[in-house]
């Protein structure tokens, strides 16, 4: 119960290390060997999997290293040492665990950094711990607004263990929540996974290069495959995630270029806090919809839940009658709705009825072309989530089952309203990538 019931919180930890660590240059190895000499585990080499040893996140934290430098009181981290102070409603008791964190220290800070960071996300004025509110906000900002009331408490209530009431996650328990998003090493040459492979998690990669390869059939008749690079990451990107959103086998092979270091998030917790569930399924068919049209928007709202996870998304508000964008201009953003009810209209008809959780402007992004219709807030007030065209482009090369949803709906509004058009730019579509 208490790992179902947290998998929403180590989700949205996992989210914040990766939002701010995408795109960044390689973090600077810190009085190690790097994240390449691994060594130890049971490094299965080209058979894949675990590789070169996995260390839970967790399992490296320094406990002063943990509190160190990021803006908590220091009358509570001595508590959380064990200083015997009593913290609020907590005890001092989380010393214990951190000691122990601490005995097995690798060295390295890296971890202690990211989970440092993270904590102040949830926990901004210092407090030195998280609360139902804190959650809930944080929750919010990564697209999980829908999170109900018994869910957060629920939450707090299983990831809140050193608190007697329940109410506060201290930083203690923070960590050992943590424990099982695991660090893992991979030396040079060695396979993560191979393509066909069943999906276990979503990986961030923190340092080292990736070769991507995909398996091909060889020509001649002999039935041997060949493997081709078809793509190289590099610290800061993330991968995993289309074998997870598709429910399909490992789609290519993973080579290590060079020692490599990764975090991994379980696919039962990326299930939890990564995927937006489809209201498809028996749910009614909203009125003047088709049923294509309808299928490719329930199947998209699963790529908008994992967009927002990994995007950081800039906030916007609409008042009742305003437009997010009319005919004809340059189409710059991609939107998601948080909030209130949108229409698509041109020369005063309605196309398309949007709500919470649907998503707009993606055409005119793929296709470079203009607006071709106007979208309006019809609500009292929309609150709006967008991203520009450059990162919306870097979304769509970084993840092919995104890229896939959100140009089959693309497709579809095109292919329903072909006089008129999408609100998202032309008709066409742009090319099936991957």
């Amino acid at each position: 119960r208490f790992r179902e019931s947290t998998a929403p919180l180590r989700a949205a930890v996992f989210a914040t290390i990766l939002q701010q660590h995408v795109n960044e240059r390689p973090l600077a190895d810190e009085g190690g060997n790097g994240g390449g000499n691994g060594g130890g585990g049971d490094g299965r080499g080209d058979g894949g999997g675990d590789g070169g040893g996995a260390d839970s996140l967790a399992a490296s934290n320094g406990a002063r290293a943990g509190y160190g430098g990021f803006g908590l009181p220091w009358a509570r981290v001595s508590s959380f040492l064990g200083g015997g102070a009593e913290h609020a409603g907590g005890g001092g008791g989380d010393g214990a665990a951190l000691r122990k964190f601490e005995s097995r220290r690798s060295g390295r800070m890296l971890e202690a950094s990211m989970l440092g960071e993270a904590f102040k996300v949830f926990d901004p004025d210092g407090k030195g711990y998280i609360t139902e509110d804190d959650l809930g906000r944080v929750m919010a900002s990564l697209g999980k607004s829908d999170a109900s009331a018994q869910e957060l408490h629920e939450t707090m209530a299983q990831a809140a263990r050193a608190d007697r009431e329940h109410k506060r996650v201290l930083y203690g328990d923070f960590i050992e929540l943590m424990s099982s998003t695991e660090r893992r090493r991979f030396r040079e040459g060695e396979v993560m996974f191979r393509q066909g492979d069943p999906a276990d998690g979503f990986y961030l990669l923190l340092s080292g290069s990736i070769d991507v390869i995909k398996q091909e059939e060889e020509g001649g008749g002999g039935g041997g495959k060949s493997g081709r690079t078809v793509d190289t990451l590099f610290a800061g990107e993330y991968f995993g995630e289309t074998a997870l959103l598709s429910h399909a086998p490992r789609q290519a092979t993973m080579r290590c270029r060079e020692p490599v270091e990764v975090l991994r998030l379980s696919r039962e917790d990326f299930e939890a806090g990564f995927v937006q569930q489809s209201t498809g399924g028996g749910a009614a068919r909203p009125c003047g919809k088709t049923e294509a049209m309808a299928s490719a928007e329930a199947t998209a709202r699963q790529a908008l839940g994992f967009i927002q996870m990994v995007s950081s998304m800039q906030r916007s508000t609409l008042r009742h009658g305003e437009t997010a964008f009319v005919e004809g201009d340059v189409g710059d953003r991609f939107f998601i709705i948080e909030d209130g009810h949108i229409t698509v209209e041109r020369n005063g008809v309605v196309l398309n009825n949007l709500e919470a959780g649907g998503c707009f402007g993606e055409l005119a992004l793929l296709t470079g072309a203009p607006r071709n219709a106007t979208v309006r807030c019809t609500s009292e007030r929309c609150r709006l989530l967008s991203m520009g065209v450059a990162d919306f482009s870097r979304l769509m090369r970084r993840s092919a089952a995104v890229h896939s949803d959100i140009e089959t709906l693309a497709r579809t509004r095109s292919a329903t309203h072909p006089a008129a058009g999408d609100p998202h730019g032309t008709q066409g579509h742009a090319a099936a990538k991957g």
